[in-house]
């Protein structure tokens, strides 16, 4: 019995003691044919991702190393449904398509920018989290665009552990 509760002691500790590794502010723009989203890293993580993906050390991505960063960085981020996922307020969906991937360096950060289509949906949310707690994306009122006549707002939870985001959609 000791030793069990040692071991539901350290597994609890651990989870408790989870927090986000990297930091994306997250700017989303609805268009009527689909939503634009562009992630802009932390420092630290942009660092750490322009030291692996800027192979001539030139601080820019040329055409080959942002499609090597879209194969070999974003696009395994798939099983993780890009830590987005569309609810139409009784369902949630994984995102498994996108378009327009690009990455740029903007001074010290690496900057996403990519689409994804548009649910057929007259009101739906766009969730950003990710339930294992290492990556945190943001989203603030004022990196929200709708284009009208759709309307949008942004709901939020951040704890400093936890973050979780809300886009909620009507058209």
């Amino acid at each position: 019995m000791f030793f069990r509760l040692i071991f539901l002691s350290t597994l609890l500790s651990t989870f408790l003691c989870a927090h986000p590794h990297v930091f994306i502010d997250t700017k989303v723009q609805v268009l009527p044919d689909k939503i634009i989203l562009t992630w802009s890293f932390d420092e630290m993580s942009s660092a750490m991702l322009m030291d692996d993906y800027d192979k001539n050390k030139d601080k820019k991505l040329d055409a080959n190393e942002v499609a090597f960063m879209e194969k070999d960085h974003f696009k395994t981020l798939e099983p993780y449904s890009y830590f987005m996922h569309m609810s139409n307020g009784k369902d949630e969906f994984d995102l498994k398509r996108f378009s327009d991937f690009n990455a740029t360096f903007d001074g010290k950060k690496l900057i996403y920018t990519f689409a994804i289509p548009k649910p057929k949906f007259k009101k739906y949310e766009l969730r950003f989290y990710d339930a294992e707690m290492y990556v945190a994306l943001i989203v603030k009122k004022e990196w929200l665009t709708c284009k009208e006549p759709i309307k949008c707002k942004v709901e939020g939870y951040d704890a400093d552990f936890y973050y979780a985001y809300k886009v909620v959609v009507q058209e």
